[in-house]
């Protein structure tokens, strides 16, 4: 026997175009990033995420959060390396110790401007 009832769709409670989803992976890239202050490996699927979403922000405020992102995750890990090059020389420490706090900064910075709306304006700058 075959149930013959009709299957009710109901709309999603989200939408799945791309510029409603361009402010979630925006968010989605500073808690990959958050989270890498744990787990090494969650800021490399942020980066790639960011560089994913880079064409399609264009031209909108998320762009300068994109930019800043992407450069966030490139400085934080030429930071990361010299620290642990310099671990030897006992240098290191005290820059890794800066590069972890200056990716919090970056963090908290991009995404409290994110959660206000507001563009960043300077995404080329250290802070």
């Amino acid at each position: 026997m075959s149930d013959s009832r009709a299957v009710e769709r109901r709309p999603l409670p989200f939408k799945l175009s791309a510029p409603e989803n361009d402010r979630l992976a925006t968010h989605v890239v500073y808690a990959l990033y958050g989270a890498s202050l744990i787990f090494q490996i969650p800021s490399m699927f942020g980066v790639i995420l960011a560089y994913l979403k880079r064409g399609d922000v264009e031209g909108t405020y998320l762009e300068t959060h994109i930019r800043w992102q992407i450069r966030t995750f490139w400085i934080w890990l030429l930071l990361t390396v010299i620290g642990w090059a310099g671990v030897i020389l006992l240098f290191g420490w005290l820059v890794l110790a800066f590069a972890q706090l200056w990716l919090i900064y970056r963090i908290v910075k991009g995404w409290l401007k994110l959660s206000n709306d507001e563009p960043i304006l300077r995404p080329g700058d250290m802070f």
